[in-house]
């Protein structure tokens, strides 16, 4: 069945599906399973907002139909993922270690395959290059920071045997990003439940493969980022000049999900928010003014914890002793991505920490992700310096891009 017209479903029967119909038609249907968030993905983004569209009788937005100056600019997502085509076989000496294998789907597509279950249900766009650039450029895309997808982070395995995984994802990266390097950035992963292996990591990442920073996880088995525990890493990322992507990832709250609703919808905003006001209560931000450190989804529920912590900092001399400076000082530091998809939601945050802090993001190729996020922008009305900053110029600084 050819790609463009495969199904799509969701791991658990799933979510949606294009069916191609005699004479070429398209069929979208809607499918009854609200958890499936972590089924299938692929390349969603491009299905759902074309077929939509065309099912309602408006053209697919393209390049052509947004604003001059954002097509000009060729935006920096700097939120996009990786899944490799294949794992390597398992070679360490533990038992019943969660190692992940890829098992064939239907047409295009590939399950992620953990402790023998089907994880997730991916797109080949999740490893082949000129599929995700032909998307890029439907979409107004200059370039990609290419990270692992999440669960790859592997903070959950035995220091050995994450050390070899992250190696493999790390240089899958770096291959991608050797044959396109005009439209990928590697982002890469290092193994941060011990600090050392992942201090060696870094070290090969910006100096080996020349990458500009890393995804990191909101929290890293339960503890949260800005724990003590983390501070040489966020030292040597700082003294590198490491950009720091922070993404969600098995989120606190999961057993209060009330519905059908996943986790990556109800509790991603909260861990997001979380890993932010750890960095700022643990001091790391206070101590590190020059990391450069970008959270995911927004920020979460950051833009409405930090009036808190602030009015908490002006009644709570204590506070004040390890937080010098009131907390809105340093969310204005950080940097967040667009992934709202609201374009109220997305003044609300530029309106929270600065027009100079907002990058773009997709979540690409997952469906949960922003599908136009320059639609997404452009909608949101903004000034033409406001636009500059965030199609492209906070991405440059954010990863060090800046001054070329």
């Amino acid at each position: 069945m050819p790609c463009a017209v495969a199904r799509i479903q969701g791991a658990k029967r799933g979510r949606l599906s294009v069916d191609s119909k005699a004479g070429g038609g398209v069929r979208l249907e809607l499918l009854d399973n609200r958890r499936s968030a972590a089924g299938t993905e692929g390349r969603a983004h491009v299905v759902m907002r074309d077929r939509v569209q065309r099912e309602a009788g408006r053209a697919p937005r393209t390049p052509k139909r947004l604003d001059d100056l954002m097509t000009a600019m060729r935006a920096i997502d700097i939120h996009a993922h990786i899944v490799p085509e294949k794992f390597p076989s398992y070679t360490g000496v533990g038992r019943n270690i969660p190692w992940p294998s890829m098992a064939p789907a239907h047409a295009c597509h590939a399950h992620v395959m953990i402790e023998g279950k089907v994880y997730r249900t991916v797109h080949q766009s999740c490893w082949l290059p000129e599929e995700r650039i032909r998307d890029m450029d439907k979409g107004a895309i200059g370039m990609q920071c290419l990270s692992p997808m999440p669960e790859l982070l592997s903070y959950w395995l035995p220091v050995a045997d994450a050390q070899v995984l992250i190696r493999y994802l790390n240089e899958q990266i770096a291959e991608m990003v050797a044959r396109h390097p005009t439209r990928f950035i590697g982002l890469g992963a290092v193994p941060l439940q011990d600090i050392e292996p992942a201090l060696r990591e870094l070290g090969y990442l910006v100096n080996v493969l020349k990458f500009p920073g890393i995804e990191i996880a909101s929290h890293i088995n339960g503890v949260s980022i800005g724990d003590p525990r983390f501070a040489p890493f966020f030292a040597a990322a700082e003294k590198m000049g490491a950009a720091i992507f922070v993404h969600a990832l098995r989120p606190a709250g999961q057993d209060r999900i009330v519905g059908g609703m996943a986790e990556q919808v109800i509790c991603f905003p909260g861990d997001i928010g979380l890993a932010a006001a750890s960095m700022i209560t643990g001091g790391i931000a206070e101590r590190h003014p020059a990391l450069r450190i970008a959270f995911s989804h927004g920020g979460g529920v950051f833009s409405f914890l930090v009036p808190r912590m602030a009015r908490a900092w002006e009644v709570t001399p204590k506070m004040r002793e390890t937080i010098p400076q009131p907390p809105g000082v340093y969310a204005k530091r950080f940097y967040y991505d667009t992934i709202v998809f609201e374009p109220a939601a997305l003044r609300h945050i530029i309106g929270a920490f600065g027009a100079s802090q907002i990058v773009v993001g997709s979540d690409y190729p997952f469906a949960l992700g922003d599908p136009d996020p320059m639609g997404t922008i452009s909608r949101a009305g903004l000034d033409a310096a406001t636009t500059r900053a965030v199609v492209r110029e906070n991405a440059e600084r954010f990863l060090g891009r800046a001054s070329q």
